[in-house]
């Protein structure tokens, strides 16, 4: 290998190619400077946050990989490649970073073209200075220089990045458009999701602000059927985002009625009526009191209703599918549960949980192919939870961490609000600590824990351990911790957990 390495002919073609995956990284570079906010969404599957993430992308990313691109292009067309050492070193922390995070991190992992992309320039790279020192310290070759990229290229090289660079300033209007005209319509999301049971999370935040979480809500497709399970604020754009076809939604399933869960029902039954050009209204169906909010909502949108009518033809707001109606589960059995939806290979079931004094509330449980979902909705740990968690794939289930709850309490004490402290206070007497989740887990043999609807949020990794406690210890299976876009998919007949991005 060394010899080979070491002939004219190889070192030539490595330095070719080390130069176009310089000239690639320049490209990069210039891409962060002139549109930062679709480079991070492209290449790194990352929403800047606000003015200051676009600054940093222009700023750290551009210098990062306009740094990188010029190193690696006059270490080829000079005759110093040791200067190749500088990106190499680079692009292997880069590497040791996503590996770090393969490790650590619960999310799903989104960057495998990225991982991909950085090692194959790591190897390039260390394979054209590789050569490049064994043809020197091999006396049987001459020099090669001449035959390499010449550095009149580096010139060129350099005007050609400054026109492209003022010329995509320029033309950002232009650029625009077609991005638009590419993206303006965009396929269903889950039309090329196999056979399964699909659960998607458009929302795991909770009353508790947090700028990158929504109000709670969850999809779940089992084979051509999709429910949507809790509607909070801010949910509907995340399902939008998430490309979900919302005309399809078979139902609306509430939990209960407290305003984090069904904040965003009025936008959900307006959207799937038009932008689904539903025939019928959507239905919505909960515990008792699901009626009160249903017509609440309905009476909200009137004039709105009223106005889109007018405005759009049928096909688009066809008068007979606007709004919602209620169904109310009320016959619940001997052990807390009611069938609500049957078909073959399918079957969803209600089940009683304690979130009092919001009485009655519910959780859910989903049943396809032989594969299991329960969703625990706001629950204190309960014996019927249990019992219908038993042998689950998944159990997604709401956490909430009482000594986090506690540094709040004080700080409002502390800063002369008593109302903020005692509104952390309330809230622990009537949701579930981690390590109570872990138990019911432990308990019911469920393969696959997930965690969402976080008091408080928890707005990064570094919080995830602290918010955890001691469950990793009580439970030896997985838990992730939710976040907006995930999608976990069961395969039918099988015991495999898949994790996606929707977002």
């Amino acid at each position: 290998m060394k010899a080979m390495l070491g002939t004219p002919q190889v070192e030539v073609a490595l330095r070719w190619l080390a130069t176009a995956v310089g000239a690639l990284l320049l490209l990069m570079g210039i891409g962060f400077l002139v549109m930062p906010e679709l480079l991070a969404t492209v290449l790194l599957a990352a929403e800047p946050a606000r003015a200051v993430g676009i600054n940093s992308l222009r700023g750290d990313f551009g210098g990062l990989f306009l740094g990188m691109g010029l190193f690696v292009l006059i270490g080829t067309l000079t005759r110093h490649p040791r200067l190749l050492l500088v990106p190499i070193v680079f692009l292997a922390l880069i590497v040791t970073g996503r590996l770090i995070s393969l490790v650590v991190d619960d999310l799903p992992v989104v960057t495998k073209g990225a991982i991909a992309g950085e090692l194959l320039f790591l190897a390039v790279l260390g394979l054209s200075l590789r050569a490049s020192i064994a043809r020197k310290a091999n006396p049987a070759h001459p020099a090669v220089h001449a035959a390499a990229p010449p550095l009149r290229m580096a010139v060129v090289l350099g005007l050609v990045v400054i026109v492209v660079v003022v010329g995509a300033f320029q033309a950002q209007r232009q650029i625009g458009l077609r991005l638009l005209s590419a993206a303006a319509l965009r396929s269903n999301g889950l039309a090329s999701l196999p056979d399964g049971l699909h659960i998607g999370l458009a929302g795991t935040g909770a009353p508790l602000p947090e700028h990158r979480r929504h109000g709670v809500c969850t999809f779940v497709l089992a084979g051509k059927h999709l429910f949507i399970v809790d509607s909070g604020p801010g949910s509907t754009k995340a399902l939008e985002l998430m490309r979900l076809p919302l005309g399809d939604i078979q139902a609306v399933l509430l939990t209960h009625m407290h305003s984090d869960h069904i904040g965003g029902l009025g936008e959900l039954m307006l959207k799937a009526w038009t932008r689904g050009a539903r025939q019928q209204p959507l239905k919505v169906i909960g515990p008792e009191g699901v009626d009160k909010v249903v017509q609440g909502f309905n009476m909200a949108y009137a004039i709105d209703t009223d106005l889109r009518i007018a405005h759009h033809p049928p096909t688009i707001a066809a008068p007979e599918g606007a709004g919602a109606i209620a169904e109310t589960i009320r016959s619940f059995d001997a052990e807390g549960a009611a069938t609500i939806f049957q078909a073959p290979d399918l079957k969803v079931t209600a089940f009683l949980v304690d979130h009092r004094p919001a009485e009655p509330a519910v959780g859910f449980r989903f049943d396809y192919k032989g594969r299991s979902l329960v969703i625990s909705g706001d629950t204190l740990p309960n014996e019927t939870l249990r019992r219908q968690a038993q042998r689950a794939d998944i159990l997604l289930h709401e956490a909430l961490q009482p000594e986090m709850l506690q540094i709040i309490h004080d700080a409002g004490l502390k800063a002369g609000q008593p109302n903020a402290a005692q509104l952390a206070s309330d809230i622990m007497t009537y949701h579930t600590f981690p390590e109570e989740v872990a138990r019911i887990a432990r308990d019911a043999d469920v393969r696959h824990v997930v965690l969402h609807h976080f008091l408080p949020q928890v707005p990064m990794r570094i919080f995830h351990s602290a918010f955890l406690g001691d469950a990793r210890k009580i439970y030896r299976g997985p838990i992730t911790m939710g976040a907006e876009g995930m999608l976990l998919s069961l395969p039918p007949e099988s015991s495999d957990v898949r994790l996606g991005w929707l977002l």
